[in-house]
């Protein structure tokens, strides 16, 4: 079997990458960080898909692989030469396992294949834990363990049939073992013995259960008596309650009717005093709104009047020009600077004669006496036309004062006029009387509605008089009744709860008395079957020992080629002759003089070339017919010069044998 070709879509950082195989050994150098295990890891997922099963990133492929900057499905295809015809293997990876593809074409005919299922297992014969241990050598995983996948390619390479048969059939029968004992107290043997004690319990509960069974329905019984005569003193009170209901409803309509009849009688009394006072004259009701608007219009007149009153009394205090100066200061003042004009005038003309200042002093005179002669002639005349006209207004005001006490006249005499029609009884002012007629009519309208009202209620009573007559004022006390009632129901609602109770207890310690030997019979099936178990148990544990110690006699079957094959590839890389041993479990060990020691004895560098000559003895021994192709990642970085060399030449003469890519990141260990 070889590879061909290869292209990646998208897987990790590797991104439209694609890359041509030769036939034996291909050597890949890029430094660290360029994707190496990426691409390693690439070509195991073609074949075998995505180990995700454990959570963190670092061994989550999935997660890991992942491009970054996309969601979308990842992945590229394979093409490689199996059993003489070339394949073309197309998958690509989801988010989870079921969004994955898987395609594979056969490349001459075109033809699809419809099974892609275990594809890595179906090609190789071995699971990709057995991969990941022969064929892959990662950095990571570099010791080799001895498992089940290894064991049935052994088994298979030794021409024994049916050895996923025998690893499931072994499988099964140890978790059988399992099954009836687990570590710790599980298993179908404890919880045996678990419910057998249980039942125990149960039956000690039941044989405990008689006495109390008998106490409890004694109990009940007692409790019975109590509740049939509450039962019977219940329907008593309310007999007692339901008369003296009556008699109080009897008592009440009466009291309801007495004061009905007291009430009318009563609206009859006060009608009758309003008729006294309204006299005959019903049909003055109406006028009784106009009257009362008369009696506004007079209150305006009235006011009016007393206006007109304050008005006359102001002017007759008050008389033009009467006790009043007539003159004003400034008068004075201009009469003395026309005498003191005058003098001046005398003086100057003493004593200059008539010359410039005797003319102004004697022009200032003249202007004074002027002034005030017509100051003297507009008084006079102001006087005569005030007088005029406080006559004129005097006379208005009597005139008005004449038509309002008229008007009010009237107005009196036709409200009192009003009034008198009625019986007031004692004198009021026209005001109050007129309110006071008003207010009995309005009364009397009310006292007729009454006495309507209580007509008909006590035409409703008339069918309850007959009650009344034979009521005889005797009833129970309703109050004390309904509470000894109350008491009663209540004691006979906790009783009746502790009755249920009980009866509910009895019907579980009947159930648990009945159950006696139910749980008798179901002890005895269980001891049965605890004693079943123990039996079936040691004949699996048994069949376990056989089946490993036939399992052990097979692995010795393919011991002896593996370890010439070992022997061969570690006397290759490694100069003298070194006898090494492996057994069954795959642990290599070397015969020095001192004794066999374990290869944890030797330095980093020789375990990691004793690994890597039993990874090849490994493909030697299990694939004997077509060779698979081995990926190498970087496996030798812990080797020193010389071993370094030496595992080059190894790499060299097997690649003449087998398809080897190799991945390096240094050129002193490039091949």
């Amino acid at each position: 079997m070889k590879l061909i070709k290869c292209h990646v879509t998208a897987f990790g950082k590797l991104k439209d990458f694609s890359y041509d195989f030769s036939s034996g050994l291909n050597t890949v150098k890029q430094d660290n960080g360029w994707g190496k295990s990426t691409f390693a890891t690439f070509i195991k997922a073609m074949f075998y898909g995505l180990n995700d099963s454990k959570r963190s990133v670092a061994e989550n492929e999935r997660v890991k692989f992942r491009p970054w900057n996309s969601t979308e499905k990842f992945g590229g295809f394979v093409e490689f030469e199996w059993g003489g015809k070339q394949f073309k293997l197309e998958r690509f990876f989801g988010l989870k396992e079921s969004e994955d593809t898987v395609r594979l074409f056969d490349v001459q005919t075109g033809k699809e294949f419809s099974n892609t299922q275990n594809l890595g297992k179906r090609i190789f014969e071995i699971d990709e834990e057995g991969f990941l241990s022969t064929t892959y050598f990662s950095q990571k995983d570099f010791e080799i363990k001895s498992n089940t996948s290894l064991t049935a390619k052994f088994n298979a390479v030794c021409e024994v049939q049916d050895t996923d048969l025998f690893d499931k059939a072994l499988s099964s029968v140890d978790e059988k073992i399992k099954s009836y004992k687990y570590r710790g107290d599980k298993g179908l043997i404890p919880d045996a013995k678990r419910a057998i004690f249980a039942i125990d319990e149960q039956i000690r509960r039941a044989e405990n259960s008689v006495a109390t069974l008998k106490n409890l329905k004694d109990e009940a019984d007692v409790l019975q008596n109590e509740i049939n005569g509450l039962q019977q003193k219940s329907k008593q009170l309310t007999d007692q309650l339901t008369i003296a209901g009556k008699a109080e409803a009897v008592a009440v309509k009466k009291q309801a009717y007495d004061k009905l009849t007291l009430q009318k009688k009563k609206l009859i009394e006060d009608k009758e005093t309003a008729e006294q006072v309204i006299r005959d004259n019903f049909s003055l009701k109406n006028q009784t709104s106009d009257i009362e608007r008369k009696i506004s219009t007079l209150i305006g007149v009235n006011a009016q009047r007393d206006a007109v009153k304050e008005e006359l009394a102001k002017y007759s205090e008050n008389k033009p020009f009467e006790n009043k100066k007539t003159f004003t200061a400034i008068d004075y003042t201009v009469w003395g600077v026309t005498a003191i004009s005058l003098i001046a005038f005398i003086v100057a003309v003493i004593l200059g004669g008539f010359n410039l200042p005797s003319i102004l002093f004697l022009s200032a005179f003249v202007l004074g006496v002027i002034a005030t002669v017509a100051r003297i002639f507009s008084v006079k005349f102001n006087k005569k036309n005030a007088n005029a006209q406080y006559v004129d207004i005097i006379n208005q005001k009597n005139a008005d004062l004449e038509r309002l006490n008229n008007q009010a006249l009237a107005i009196e005499r036709e409200i009192d006029e009003f009034i008198s029609k009625f019986d007031l009884g004692e004198k009021f002012d026209r005001q109050t009387s007129l309110r006071y007629i008003s207010k009995i009519f309005d009364v009397y309208s009310d006292i007729e509605a009454r006495i309507l009202e209580a007509d008909r209620e006590l035409d409703l009573m008339k069918n309850d008089v007959k009650d009344f007559e034979n009521y005889n004022g005797e009833q129970g006390d309703v109050n004390l009744i309904e509470q000894q009632l109350k008491q009663t129901d209540a004691k006979f609602e906790k009783l009746t709860k502790e009755i249920a109770d009980k009866k509910s207890s009895i019907r579980i310690y009947e159930d648990i008395a009945s159950s006696f030997a139910e749980l008798e019979s179901k002890k005895a099936e269980l001891i049965d079957k605890v004693d079943q178990y123990e039996k079936e148990k040691e004949v699996f544990e048994l069949t376990s020992k056989f089946l490993k110690q036939a399992d052990e006699n097979l692995k010795v079957r393919y011991k002896a080629p593996l370890q010439n094959s070992l022997k061969k590839y570690f006397n290759l890389v490694v100069s003298g002759d070194k006898d090494v041993n492996i057994d069954v479990d795959l642990k290599v060990t070397v015969n020095e003089e001192s004794g066999q020691k374990s290869v944890d004895y030797y330095s980093k560098g020789y375990q990691n070339l004793f690994e890597i000559c039993k990874r090849f003895a490994l493909t030697d021994v299990l694939f004997t017919g077509e060779k698979p192709f081995i990926i190498l990642d970087d496996p030798f970085y812990n080797l020193d010069d010389q071993k370094l060399v030496s595992a080059i030449n190894l790499i060299k003469k097997l690649s003449n044998e087998y398809q080897i890519l190799y991945l390096v990141c240094h050129d002193s260990r490039r091949a």
